[in-house]
């Protein structure tokens, strides 16, 4: 798809840009959507063109409302014009973390902190956080973007999510191919864990009890997933269709849920993997500043 027919909705969300010359760029990072940045001299824009929402897994009204309303929050960038077939938004600078930086001693607790404050702040789960949808900033912080299936808050879901797409560096011949080997060690699971409730090194019981509900959930992102790639048939989705329903039904190897000093069972969780879920979850629901609707 040319963007150049949609050049128009950029100038009305840049007005003075009309009689420039402006430059327009594919970024190929974006599985779902097409974005571009159009840039004129040194201010950038990102144009973004839909991609099909006939999956039925959201409307696209309320994600544009959903997007406004996180980035009011301090998260993502402002919508500046939406349009019947894309939006206009805020660029903001900055770079995406490889899939190795995620996997990185000084970026996992990074990562965790965010998480932690984007749930305190928006009352929301992001349910698609993979390194592509991340922004290293200039000045050190992490952003996170793209909020197309945030939904109810859910945290251990988000981080199980989150720990499923470690498996998926979206690159190379073969993006839709999961790698187990890269799924993340229990040290890198736990120490994610343990920033995201504040620091609770020490406190093993509740660090422990916590990422057991953590690992109930891997199955749920994989579902979820599964379901997606049905609704949304393409060359790609078919083939991460395929793959995806070998770690939903067990059909991969190597990755058990039983590594060694985990304790953890793939039937119901133990009753307090269950308390300080909830416990965490309600808490982050009181601490919300607004609730989304």
């Amino acid at each position: 798809m040319k963007p150049g027919r949609f050049l128009e909705e950029v100038f009305k969300a840049r007005p003075a840009w009309r009689s420039k010359c402006v430059d327009v760029h594919r970024l190929v990072v974006a599985c779902s959507n097409l974005v571009f940045r159009v840039s004129c001299g040194k201010d950038h824009v990102l144009l973004r063109i839909y991609g099909s929402a006939e999956h039925g897994i959201f409307d696209r009204a309320d994600e544009v409302q959903r997007a406004r309303y996180i980035a009011d929050r301090g998260f993502g960038p402002q919508v500046l014009l939406n349009f019947e077939e894309g939006r206009v938004e805020e660029w903001l600078e900055g770079r995406a973390p490889s899939h190795q930086e995620i996997r990185s001693a000084e970026t996992i607790p990074q990562i965790a902190r965010t998480l932690r404050r984007f749930h305190d702040r928006t009352g929301l789960n992001h349910n698609d956080l993979h390194h592509n949808n991340m922004l290293m900033m200039q000045d050190g912080d992490l952003q996170f973007l793209d909020f197309e299936y945030a939904g109810t808050l859910d945290p251990t879901y988000d981080i199980a999510n989150h720990f499923n797409e470690w498996m998926y560096p979206y690159s190379g011949a073969e993006p839709h191919l999961y790698q187990l080997g890269l799924y993340p060690s229990l040290f890198q699971r736990r120490t994610f864990c343990e920033h995201y409730l504040g620091g609770s090194k020490g406190k093993g019981t509740v660090v422990d009890d916590f990422l057991q509900e953590v690992e109930r959930r891997r199955q749920d992102s994989h579902a979820f997933w599964v379901r997606w790639a049905e609704c949304s048939p393409s060359e790609f989705n078919n083939k991460y269709l395929a793959a995806r329903k070998q770690l939903l039904h067990g059909q991969s190897t190597g990755l058990t849920g039983k590594e060694p000093g985990l304790r953890f069972d793939s039937g119901t969780p133990p009753e307090a993997g269950w308390t300080v879920a909830e416990t965490v979850n309600a808490m982050l629901q009181d601490r919300r500043l607004h609730t989304w609707a």
